[in-house]
């Protein structure tokens, strides 16, 4: 899956595919930085305000604003989404971003890092997830900060 660099989740890798940057001396700046085609980069660290972003390749970390990553493509095995841009069907969780109770909650609910859920419905702003059997409602809010990837 072709996706611009800007969308990769933290600590997500791909293999650089192709440079679509306009201006030669930004071309080769990147190019000397190690941002070739081949190479696998791996998003390390976003700044407060979401830019500039910090990618590692190699052992080397780099610094890249939003607007130059928007211009890479990478090839990812798979693509994070947050539980309300999903549809229905089964993922596994990535991420939870939030404060510490919340973060809590949710792991009280079985929800964290490494658990398969099951979207079951998505009604308005309420979303519908089953976690081992037992079903839980989600609002717009709290979907939005669980990170996850599509499974079989």
């Amino acid at each position: 899956m072709l996706i611009p660099l800007h969308n990769l989740f933290i600590g997500q890798k791909g293999k650089i595919v192709s440079l679509n940057i306009e201006g030669e001396s930004t071309k080769n700046r990147l190019i000397a930085m190690g941002i070739t085609p081949g190479k696998f980069i791996e998003l390390a660290h976003v700044s407060p305000f979401g830019d500039p972003l910090v990618f590692k390749i190699g052992e080397k970390k780099v610094v890249l604003r939003r607007s130059e990553a928007s211009r890479i493509i990478v090839d990812v095995p798979y693509k994070v989404f947050n539980l309300l841009e999903s549809e229905i069907g089964k993922y596994e969780i990535i991420d939870i971003k939030g404060g510490r109770n919340f973060v809590e909650e949710m792991k009280s609910m079985g929800l964290y890092k490494g658990v398969n859920i099951n979207l079951v419905n998505k009604l308005g702003n309420r979303i519908i997830i089953d976690v081992d059997g037992k079903k839980y409602e989600l609002g717009r809010g709290r979907a939005s900060k669980i990170f996850c990837k599509k499974v079989e």
